[in-house]
């Protein structure tokens, strides 16, 4: 038997909440509200299909109360209609500008009543639907990145939880292509999210980054050693999955990199970026295995054929004035080496606070579209121009990566450059195979 949608009903008046009972409770589950404060109460507990909410209330009127549920993201998509007794287009108007989806005036007439609402009903629906196909992968099934960064954020602002983020990548998997065709390589990508998405519970998140690279956000703590066990037996489960399609045992591992939330990252690209350097970890050194985060670990690339840097830690390294203290400063080498040596001398002598970020695009398609790329990183040059102060510096460092000195600016104040950087870039990229990554550090004193 289908289930019945929910609808909350909104009035202060008691009459009329029975006479819209009256008329919807054949079809509709229904809970009456007498004031806007009930009705949000009402929907933090469970959410409703549908609000038929009133305007003219007192305390908190129709209009009030709307603002109040749009402000918790979770109520963004709950279809309101206005019960109204006014005539006037000004009050219509508003209820449209406030993103009512229709209106209802009063005195009710039954059958207007239930076609306006089952119109907004099936409207809403096919609203879901599309809302869904935006977030999910299509080839998997799986949440994509758009949804887990969402909801990894979403949660990352709850107090006392914690979780951890999981970044897996099929090892050699262009190999897969290459050597068995698309076909097979989808089929291998579909075995492998079937085998995440058996390997969580419930509440946990598995999406599709791109490509053959996957998400898993576990919502709680394992501890290190029960989620080793845990991670360990998901390799092999991988492996056996893979096996199944008669694919080369020499391309059917998984390699995987584990951060930890609030420790590792309180946001979903603080977290992304440290697994996605413990995941760098594994490829260098064996791949098929995992590797945990850890902050005092130096990350680096090994295979020189690596066109890239990892992050600041590498980058340092090659950049980094080793004789400090030693001679004048150096200016025979290429500008930005001279200035980052130049600053670490600033450092020492004034205590200063100097930030370096390192911005990567990361391409998350099957096919590198390199065509594509300078276009994307002219977006990123732009953003990064437009959010710099004159005393700040900038460089590309390589064909998809740029660097940024940010002068005297503190954690918070370097945050806010970030993320304007990082909202430009989102909002003006039109390449979505494209992410944009960032690592961050302060410049410290030798």
């Amino acid at each position: 038997m289908k289930k019945k949608k929910h609808i909350i009903i909104v009035d202060d008046v008691t009459t009329n909440l029975k006479c819209v009972g009256e008329i919807l409770r054949d079809d509709y589950s229904l809970s009456m509200a007498k004031s806007g404060e009930q009705a949000i109460s009402m929907i933090e507990k469970t959410q409703p299909d549908l609000i038929l909410l009133d305007i003219k209330m007192p305390g908190m009127d129709g209009f009030e109360t709307l603002e109040c549920i749009r402000n918790n993201p979770a109520n963004t998509d709950i279809p309101v209609i206005f019960l109204t007794a006014d005539n006037d287009n000004e009050s219509e108007l508003k209820c449209l500008k406030l993103g009512a989806s229709d209106f209802i005036k009063k005195p009710f007439e039954p059958e207007i009543m239930l076609s306006r609402i089952e119109r907004v009903l099936l409207q809403e629906e096919k609203n879901k639907s599309i809302r869904m196909e935006a977030l999910t992968d299509p080839l998997t099934g799986l949440w994509n990145r758009k949804y887990i960064m969402e909801q990894v954020n979403s949660f990352t602002t709850r107090e006392n939880v914690t979780g951890s983020f999981i970044i897996l990548d099929l090892d050699n998997f262009k190999g897969i292509n290459d050597t068995y065709g698309h076909v097979v390589g989808d089929e291998a990508l579909i075995a492998f999210a079937k085998t995440l998405t058996s390997f969580v519970h419930k509440d946990d998140i598995v999406a599709r980054i791109g490509g053959d690279e996957f998400a898993i956000f576990l919502k709680n703590s394992y501890g290190k050693e029960l989620l080793s066990d845990r991670i360990a037996g998901l390799i092999k489960d991988v492996e056996t999955a893979l096996n199944v399609i008669k694919i080369n045992e020499n391309i059917s591992s998984v390699s995987v990199g584990i951060s930890a939330f609030p420790f590792d990252g309180r946001s979903f690209i603080e977290l992304y970026n440290n697994a996605d350097k413990a995941l760098y970890y594994v490829k260098n050194n064996g791949k098929n295995n995992y590797h945990f985060y850890d902050s005092n670990e130096k990350y680096s690339i090994v295979d020189n054929m690596h066109t890239e840097v990892l992050d600041l830690s590498h980058l340092k390294d090659v950049i980094s004035d080793k004789d400090l203290d030693n001679g004048p400063f150096k200016v025979e080498v290429s500008d930005f080496k001279a200035i980052y040596q130049f600053l670490q001398r600033y450092v020492q002598r004034t205590k200063g606070k100097v930030q370096v970020v390192l911005f990567t695009i990361k391409d998350l398609s099957l096919s590198v579209k390199t065509c594509d790329l300078p276009e994307s990183m002219a977006v990123l040059e732009t953003s990064i121009k437009n959010s710099l102060r004159k005393n700040d510096v900038s460089s590309r460092y390589s064909e998809s990566q740029f660097v940024v000195i940010l002068m005297d600016v503190d954690d918070i104040n370097r945050s806010i450059v970030v993320d304007r950087i990082m909202e430009n870039w989102n909002k003006n990229n039109r390449n979505h195979n494209f992410f944009l990554k960032y690592d961050i550090e302060e410049i410290a004193s030798k």
